[in-house]
């Protein structure tokens, strides 16, 4: 073969080539094209993308604490720490509740019972964790607070002493 006969099948080559390497690019004719329906991004978003929190992503638990107390646990805690400022009593497990507090301690338990023919109540401020928990307030009672000395306590103002 000549040099004029070779640049003609040098050329051709070359197209075969750089066609080749476009149709890796090019989408294959027998598969349909997306439509905005079928490949949308998913209702919820994929987290494990983005580099931090979202401010609409919402809490996995509520409420949301770093020692992972449950009620029932918060509830015995208190139970325990202020049974023997009571004779006779009977607590109201169920009847109980549990307050998210501003402060540290993180948690207000208040307790209901009853103890020689009263209502009492069992008042604690509790962090920590469930192995190793914090008692900074645990108050046995025949009176239950008024809310106003509740809503307090969840603030840490007026927790005794000279305040």
């Amino acid at each position: 073969m000549t040099s004029v006969g070779k640049a003609p099948a040098v050329i051709f080559a070359l197209l075969l080539l750089a066609a080749g390497a476009l149709a890796g690019c090019a989408p294959e004719p027998s598969s349909p094209t997306p439509t905005p329906a079928a490949e949308q991004t998913p209702a919820t978003p994929d987290l494990s993308a983005t580099a931090g929190p979202t401010p609409t992503q919402a809490p996995t638990k509520a409420p949301e604490t770093p020692s992972a107390f449950t009620t029932t646990e918060l509830v015995q805690i208190c139970i325990d720490a202020t049974a023997s400022a009571y004779d006779d009593v009977e607590f109201d497990a169920a009847g109980a509740r549990v307050e998210k507090r501003t402060v540290t301690p993180e948690w207000l338990v208040l307790v209901p019972a009853q103890t020689n023919g009263y209502d009492a109540e069992s008042v604690c401020t509790i962090g920590g964790s469930p192995t190793d928990p914090d008692i900074e307030l645990s108050s046995a009672s025949i009176q239950p607070l008024p809310e106003e000395q509740i809503q307090n306590l969840i603030r840490g103002e007026n927790e005794g002493g000279t305040d």
